[in-house]
Protein backbone atom coordinates (compact mmCIF):
# COMPACT_ATOMS: atom_id res chain seq x y z
CA UNK A 1 0.00 0.00 0.00
CA UNK A 2 3.08 2.56 0.71
CA UNK A 3 4.58 1.58 -2.25
CA UNK A 4 1.58 2.09 -4.20
CA UNK A 5 1.35 5.49 -2.96
CA UNK A 6 4.88 6.53 -3.00
CA UNK A 7 4.95 5.60 -6.64
CA UNK A 8 1.40 7.50 -6.85
CA UNK A 9 3.22 10.43 -5.61
CA UNK A 10 6.11 10.06 -7.98
CA UNK A 11 4.42 10.16 -11.12
CA UNK A 12 2.24 13.31 -9.92
CA UNK A 13 5.62 14.72 -9.03
CA UNK A 14 6.62 14.20 -12.49
CA UNK A 15 3.83 15.24 -14.18
CA UNK A 16 3.71 18.55 -12.47
CA UNK A 17 7.20 19.30 -13.79
CA UNK A 18 6.24 18.68 -17.14
CA UNK A 19 3.18 20.36 -16.92
CA UNK A 20 5.60 23.09 -15.60
CA UNK A 21 8.26 22.94 -17.95
CA UNK A 22 5.56 23.51 -20.61
CA UNK A 23 4.29 26.48 -19.24
CA UNK A 24 7.88 27.66 -19.18
CA UNK A 25 8.34 27.22 -22.51
CA UNK A 26 4.89 28.30 -24.11
CA UNK A 27 5.32 31.85 -21.78
CA UNK A 28 8.66 32.19 -23.57
CA UNK A 29 6.99 32.01 -26.88
CA UNK A 30 4.17 34.54 -26.18
CA UNK A 31 7.15 36.85 -24.74
CA UNK A 32 9.22 36.47 -27.78
CA UNK A 33 5.92 37.28 -30.28
CA UNK A 34 4.83 39.84 -28.52
CA UNK A 35 8.09 41.80 -28.37
CA UNK A 36 8.81 41.53 -31.51
CA UNK A 37 4.82 42.62 -32.48
CA UNK A 38 5.42 45.27 -30.27
CA UNK A 39 8.81 46.12 -32.24
CA UNK A 40 7.24 46.20 -35.70
CA UNK A 41 3.99 48.19 -34.09
CA UNK A 42 7.05 50.68 -32.47
CA UNK A 43 8.62 51.45 -35.56
CA UNK A 44 5.67 51.64 -38.09
CA UNK A 45 4.63 54.43 -35.31
CA UNK A 46 7.86 56.35 -35.11
CA UNK A 47 7.86 56.37 -39.18
CA UNK A 48 4.07 57.43 -38.83
CA UNK A 49 5.10 60.60 -36.56
CA UNK A 50 7.95 61.07 -38.67
CA UNK A 51 5.21 61.86 -41.73
CA UNK A 52 3.04 63.62 -39.50
CA UNK A 53 5.36 65.68 -38.46
CA UNK A 54 6.66 66.57 -42.14
CA UNK A 55 10.55 65.67 -41.11
CA UNK A 56 11.79 65.46 -44.70
CA UNK A 57 14.16 62.89 -45.88
CA UNK A 58 16.98 63.70 -48.47
CA UNK A 59 15.28 62.49 -51.23
CA UNK A 60 11.92 64.74 -49.98
CA UNK A 61 14.61 67.99 -50.64
CA UNK A 62 16.12 67.43 -53.69
CA UNK A 63 15.33 69.59 -56.77
CA UNK A 64 13.14 66.85 -58.16
CA UNK A 65 12.44 63.49 -57.89
CA UNK A 66 13.30 63.06 -61.30
CA UNK A 67 16.52 64.72 -61.60
CA UNK A 68 16.92 62.61 -58.36
CA UNK A 69 16.50 59.02 -60.25
CA UNK A 70 18.40 60.45 -63.21
CA UNK A 71 21.45 60.76 -61.01
CA UNK A 72 22.05 64.27 -62.57
CA UNK A 73 25.60 64.47 -60.90
CA UNK A 74 25.85 68.42 -59.48
CA UNK A 75 22.58 66.78 -57.15
CA UNK A 76 24.79 64.19 -55.15
CA UNK A 77 26.10 66.25 -52.74
CA UNK A 78 23.83 69.04 -51.38
CA UNK A 79 25.41 72.33 -50.63
CA UNK A 80 24.14 75.65 -51.92
CA UNK A 81 20.07 76.22 -50.81
CA UNK A 82 18.63 78.70 -53.48
CA UNK A 83 15.36 80.08 -54.22
CA UNK A 84 13.64 79.74 -57.65
CA UNK A 85 10.30 81.58 -58.35
CA UNK A 86 8.05 83.63 -61.36
CA UNK A 87 8.41 81.93 -64.50
CA UNK A 88 9.51 78.12 -63.99
CA UNK A 89 7.52 74.74 -63.60
CA UNK A 90 8.11 74.24 -60.06
CA UNK A 91 9.07 77.12 -57.51
CA UNK A 92 10.45 76.41 -54.39
CA UNK A 93 13.50 76.07 -52.20
CA UNK A 94 16.61 73.63 -54.05
CA UNK A 95 19.34 71.96 -52.64
CA UNK A 96 22.60 72.34 -55.65
CA UNK A 97 25.97 71.41 -55.30
CA UNK A 98 29.22 74.16 -55.01
CA UNK A 99 29.83 75.03 -58.32
CA UNK A 100 25.96 74.47 -59.85
CA UNK A 101 24.87 77.39 -62.66
CA UNK A 102 22.09 79.12 -63.00
CA UNK A 103 21.43 77.14 -66.17
CA UNK A 104 21.33 73.98 -63.51
CA UNK A 105 19.39 75.75 -60.75
CA UNK A 106 16.67 76.36 -63.74
CA UNK A 107 16.91 72.78 -64.87
CA UNK A 108 15.93 72.11 -60.99
CA UNK A 109 12.70 73.60 -61.17
CA UNK A 110 11.63 71.93 -63.94
CA UNK A 111 12.78 74.25 -66.69
CA UNK A 112 11.09 77.67 -67.71
CA UNK A 113 7.79 78.20 -68.41
CA UNK A 114 6.45 78.92 -71.60
CA UNK A 115 6.01 82.51 -70.96
CA UNK A 116 9.47 83.17 -69.07
CA UNK A 117 12.13 85.47 -70.35
CA UNK A 118 14.98 82.88 -70.86
CA UNK A 119 17.32 85.81 -71.68
CA UNK A 120 16.75 87.80 -68.57
CA UNK A 121 19.42 85.93 -66.09
CA UNK A 122 23.16 84.99 -67.56
CA UNK A 123 22.46 81.32 -66.72
CA UNK A 124 26.35 80.54 -66.34
CA UNK A 125 27.13 82.67 -63.86
CA UNK A 126 27.84 80.61 -60.65
CA UNK A 127 25.02 80.43 -57.81
CA UNK A 128 25.93 81.34 -53.76
CA UNK A 129 24.11 79.73 -51.03
CA UNK A 130 20.67 81.57 -49.86
CA UNK A 131 20.12 83.25 -53.66
CA UNK A 132 16.50 84.22 -54.87
CA UNK A 133 16.54 83.50 -58.40
CA UNK A 134 13.35 85.25 -59.91
CA UNK A 135 12.50 84.20 -63.22
CA UNK A 136 10.20 87.44 -64.84
CA UNK A 137 7.37 86.75 -68.05
CA UNK A 138 8.47 88.44 -71.29
CA UNK A 139 8.18 92.00 -71.50
CA UNK A 140 7.69 91.86 -67.22
CA UNK A 141 10.99 93.74 -66.82
CA UNK A 142 12.48 95.38 -69.23
CA UNK A 143 16.35 95.80 -68.04
CA UNK A 144 18.00 92.34 -67.40
CA UNK A 145 19.09 91.66 -63.96
CA UNK A 146 22.15 93.38 -62.67
CA UNK A 147 24.73 91.26 -61.46
CA UNK A 148 24.61 91.14 -57.68
CA UNK A 149 26.59 94.01 -55.56
CA UNK A 150 30.02 93.50 -55.23
CA UNK A 151 29.97 94.91 -52.29
CA UNK A 152 28.15 94.33 -48.46
CA UNK A 153 26.54 96.95 -46.50
CA UNK A 154 29.99 97.04 -44.93
CA UNK A 155 32.01 98.04 -47.91
CA UNK A 156 33.72 94.51 -48.52
CA UNK A 157 34.63 93.38 -51.93
CA UNK A 158 33.13 90.09 -52.48
CA UNK A 159 35.95 87.91 -54.24
CA UNK A 160 33.74 85.59 -56.33
CA UNK A 161 31.96 88.65 -57.97
CA UNK A 162 35.00 90.79 -57.87
CA UNK A 163 36.12 92.57 -61.24
CA UNK A 164 39.63 93.81 -62.23
CA UNK A 165 39.40 97.03 -61.25
CA UNK A 166 37.54 96.06 -57.70
CA UNK A 167 40.76 94.24 -56.95
CA UNK A 168 43.40 96.62 -58.09
CA UNK A 169 41.74 98.79 -55.90
CA UNK A 170 42.26 96.86 -52.69
CA UNK A 171 46.21 98.25 -51.02
CA UNK A 172 48.90 96.05 -52.05
CA UNK A 173 47.08 94.09 -54.70
CA UNK A 174 48.03 95.49 -58.55
CA UNK A 175 46.98 94.65 -61.65
CA UNK A 176 49.54 91.50 -61.83
CA UNK A 177 48.17 90.01 -58.51
CA UNK A 178 44.22 91.34 -59.20
CA UNK A 179 44.59 89.26 -62.53
CA UNK A 180 46.12 85.97 -60.52
CA UNK A 181 43.02 86.29 -57.80
CA UNK A 182 40.93 85.89 -61.23
CA UNK A 183 42.83 83.03 -62.82
CA UNK A 184 42.87 81.22 -59.66
CA UNK A 185 38.93 81.78 -59.40
CA UNK A 186 38.07 80.48 -62.67
CA UNK A 187 40.34 77.37 -62.15
CA UNK A 188 38.68 76.45 -58.02
CA UNK A 189 35.08 78.22 -59.59
CA UNK A 190 34.33 79.77 -55.75
CA UNK A 191 36.51 81.16 -52.90
CA UNK A 192 35.33 79.12 -50.23
CA UNK A 193 37.01 81.41 -47.53
CA UNK A 194 38.52 84.63 -47.88
CA UNK A 195 42.07 82.93 -46.98
CA UNK A 196 42.09 80.82 -49.75
CA UNK A 197 43.75 83.77 -51.34
CA UNK A 198 46.81 83.52 -49.21
CA UNK A 199 47.30 80.13 -51.96
CA UNK A 200 48.41 82.40 -54.48
CA UNK A 201 51.79 83.48 -54.57
CA UNK A 202 52.37 87.02 -53.55
CA UNK A 203 49.58 87.18 -51.23
CA UNK A 204 50.67 86.14 -47.67
CA UNK A 205 51.52 87.27 -44.12
CA UNK A 206 50.99 91.51 -44.13
CA UNK A 207 49.46 91.71 -47.65
CA UNK A 208 46.11 89.28 -46.55
CA UNK A 209 46.56 91.58 -42.88
CA UNK A 210 46.11 94.76 -44.67
CA UNK A 211 43.12 93.27 -46.82
CA UNK A 212 41.56 91.07 -45.34
CA UNK A 213 38.92 93.27 -43.47
CA UNK A 214 37.73 94.97 -46.93
CA UNK A 215 36.84 91.12 -48.83
CA UNK A 216 34.47 88.39 -48.19
CA UNK A 217 33.18 85.33 -49.82
CA UNK A 218 29.14 85.33 -50.36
Amino acid sequence: MYDALSGKDSFLKRISIIITALFIVIAGFIYIFNYYSGKELRDYGQKERTTEEGIPSAKDISPSSEAWEAGTPWLETEEYCVFLCGEVQREGVYYLAKGARIDDAILAAGGFTDSADRSYWNLAAFIYDGQQIYVPAKGELSMPVKEQSHYDSYGRLDLNTATLSELVALSGIGEKRARDILSYRDKVGRFESIEQLMNISGIKGSTFSDIKDYIFVR
